[in-house]
């Protein structure tokens, strides 16, 4: 093949794969700002999700205490009941001492029915702060662990539409490499079939000629121009 058409081939097929590599590199370029962009959103994302790994564990390490029905333990240990306890009795004995009391049977019973009357009016405010206070370490862990888990969802569903992208950005590459493949193919086939179709178009001129030198009539002029002389 005359180097015409060896050069058309050539550049033909150069510039096609050089427009399908362009394009490839763009696809993959765009693929690593998909991955670049995940890993960011994910690192951002990572407080949260380990904010939320340690709150569920708090909580579940928790659950024997939560799960506790309030009794005379957890009354006993109120607050507000121990400090009214120890503020009337120590009331009472200061008035005691003073009359000169302290020690007298008085004095105990004194004591003994204070005692229960704040036990009868302070157990249902103790029970009302217990829950509150249950329900306060429920409601704070549970919200860290929904928060937690609303990362965790959210980075899936970033790896999953990076993924996806990047699955595009992969396939667009491998189709743009192809491409560029087959034009390079169709640009030396082309270059190929119009060196037939010339040599073809050549070979009928050339046979066209042919004839019409060697046909019957090819010398009758010269051969009239003899005979008139």
């Amino acid at each position: 093949m005359p180097w015409g058409y060896a050069a058309a081939a050539a550049v033909g097929g150069l510039a096609s794969m050089s427009a399908a590599g362009k394009q490839a590199d763009a696809a993959g370029e765009a693929g690593r700002l998909s991955q670049a962009q995940y890993n960011q959103t994910r690192a951002d994302l990572t407080p949260y999700r380990e904010a939320g790994n340690v709150a569920l564990s708090d909580l579940q390490g928790r659950m024997p205490e939560l799960l506790q029905p309030f009794g005379r333990e957890q009354f006993q240990e109120s607050p507000a009941y121990q400090f009214n306890l120890e503020q009337g009795t120590k009331a009472i004995e200061k008035a005691a001492a003073k009359r000169g009391t302290y020690y007298a049977p008085a004095t105990l019973q004194d004591i003994g029915k204070y005692s229960q009357g704040v036990a009868s009016n302070e157990f249902q405010n103790a029970f009302g702060n217990y829950q509150t206070n249950m329900g306060n370490i429920w409601n704070r862990l549970y919200g860290l662990t929904g928060m937690g888990q609303s990362a965790a969802n959210q980075t899936g569903a970033f790896g999953a539409a990076a993924t996806g992208q990047q699955g595009g950005y992969m396939t667009d590459a491998g189709a743009a490499r192809a491409a560029g493949t087959v034009g390079a193919a169709n640009a030396f086939t082309g270059a190929v079939g119009d060196y037939q179709n010339q040599q073809m178009l050549n070979n009928i001129l050339a046979k066209n000629q042919q004839s019409s030198v060697s046909g019957p009539n090819a010398y009758r002029g010269s051969y009239d121009y003899g005979l008139g002389e």
